[in-house]
């Protein structure tokens, strides 16, 4: 799993440059590959390195800056150290903003690597496979049709004004108008749609009845990487769904939103980079 190093050009109101801690992240990353090349590294130092760089990438990330190039450099930094719960969680947020062949064959192999049960697939319906480009193209595909169809379209509209046979030149430009209209409202809901209500959790633990370790157990083992449904939160605990259905309470420290408030607020003005 191999990122392009891009940076989002987004600024952040405070702390250095967002271009400036990049360069740092992107420096550290590749230093650490540099240790990893040696054929006498040391593993822990090499796994130190990658996690410093993840950190700093992840920093840029929660202040703001919304880029799918970046989630997967997060997600590979997190990988190479050694800590594939978190690099599963970062490809997760790469996807949502960028559907890309890349990032779905990196989630799928993140998930492979921790062993996790997967979430439950959506029922087809008819009406999905009817609006497939509005469920199933990422946002970056939908803004290239919408400037590829909606100016032409235009432009062919002014044509018929003077063609010998505007009629069939009107037409054509109006329905490909019509289509940019629809892919860029499409785009818009995407943008504005409240995430689902998913997690992932970060490390193994024991799935109670209840808010608290008093209850009995409901799940022996849940562990690192599984992706789970958020049912409700209350203060230190959270009620998740399996993929299996089974519900339980886990501590919500041991686990992370796959697509927190941070992002929502951005993700309805950036898209990728």
């Amino acid at each position: 799993m191999v990122g392009v190093l891009v940076l989002a050009c987004v600024s952040v109101a405070i702390g250095a440059p967002p271009e400036e801690r990049f360069a740092e992240a992107q420096e550290a990353f590749e230093s650490a590959r540099k240790k990893l090349e040696d054929p006498a590294h040391d593993a822990i130092e090499v796994r130190r390195a990658f996690y410093e760089s993840a950190t700093k990438f992840a920093a840029l990330a929660s202040e703001g800056i919304a880029s799918s190039n970046l989630y997967v450099n997060t997600g590979n930094a997190y990988h190479f150290a050694g800590d594939e719960p978190r690099a599963l969680l970062w490809y997760l947020r790469a996807a949502r903003l960028a559907n890309t062949p890349e990032t779905r064959a990196g989630v799928a192999t993140l998930r492979r690597l921790c062993k996790t049960d997967l979430p439950t697939p959506e029922k087809a319906s008819i009406g999905r496979a009817l609006m497939f480009w509005h469920y199933d193209l990422g946002r970056r595909t939908k803004q290239v049709l919408l400037l590829a169809t909606y100016p032409l379209g235009c432009v062919l509209t002014v044509i018929s004004l003077f063609a010998s046979r505007p009629a069939i030149w009107r037409r054509l430009g109006i329905a490909l108008m019509l289509v940019g209209g629809v892919i860029g409202v499409s785009d818009l809901v995407t943008a504005l749609a409240p995430p689902e209500p998913w997690a992932l959790v970060l490390e193994q633990t024991r799935g109670y009845a209840g808010d608290g370790e008093s209850y009995s157990p409901v799940v022996e083992t849940i562990v690192p990487g599984q992706e789970v449904k958020v049912i409700e939160t209350r203060k230190e605990w959270i009620q998740i769904e399996l993929p299996s259905g089974t519900r339980c309470w886990i501590r919500a420290a041991l686990c992370e939103v796959i697509w927190p408030e941070w992002q929502t607020r951005r993700h309805a003005r950036t898209s990728q980079s």
